[in-house]
């Protein structure tokens, strides 16, 4: 057990230094068990996958937070669960949308209209989303996408929380800027794309 800890630590060592060698050395320690872990609760081996990817992904980036005098085990646990909640609060999220979607076809009845409509916002999102610089892309990304708060953000990107906010305002003013030069035929529809991102502080 000694040389299991050993071991480990200094795989934990040459992960801080930035060594991919180490970072795959990790991953064939711990993928399998929290692989076990999550598909437990997901009973989907492919969002399992993904909750084990990103787990990593996350132990990469922020190695240098890694606090060796700590056991590694269930610190690596926790960020899995919290990606796990974070991945099935996005997915309750876009649940949802479609079923007030489904709810506004039913009682207006024109489906395939709205089904366009609704296509064709995403496209002019992305679009808008593709115009951004790569911080501001970043920022929107984490906090409308990815549900963060501002405060996490800021934490994520190493910048404070004023230089979030600064960031958001920006990317909202460019987003909603260009989705109002082609509202012709999505007004009707509009206040789903509005509700979808701008609304989720």
């Amino acid at each position: 057990m000694e040389n299991y800890h050993d071991n480990e630590q200094d795989i934990l060592r040459r992960l801080k230094l930035g060594q991919q060698e180490a970072f795959s050395a990790l991953y064939a320690l711990y993928s399998d068990k929290l692989l076990y872990y999550v598909q437990r609760t997901t009973k989907s081996p492919y969002l399992a996958e993904d909750v084990v990817h990103d787990t990593f992904m996350k132990i990469w980036q922020h190695r240098d937070q890694i606090d060796l005098s700590k056991p590694f085990k269930p610190y690596i646990f926790i960020i899995a669960k919290r990606t796990l909640l974070d991945l099935l609060k996005r997915a309750r999220h876009e649940a949802e949308i479609i079923s007030e979607i489904k709810k506004y076809t039913l009682e207006e009845d024109h489906s395939t209209e709205l089904l366009l409509a609704y296509n064709e916002s995403n496209h002019l999102i992305n679009e808008a989303i593709a115009q951004l610089s790569e911080q501001v892309r970043k920022t929107f990304t984490l906090c409308r996408i990815q549900g963060m708060s501002y405060k996490q953000a800021a934490e994520t990107l190493s910048v404070t929380e004023s230089t979030i906010n600064k960031h958001m305002s920006k990317a909202l003013q460019i987003v909603r800027e260009h989705i109002a030069r082609h509202t012709g035929k999505l007004i009707s529809f509009f206040f789903i794309c509005y509700w979808m991102f701008f609304l989720r502080q």
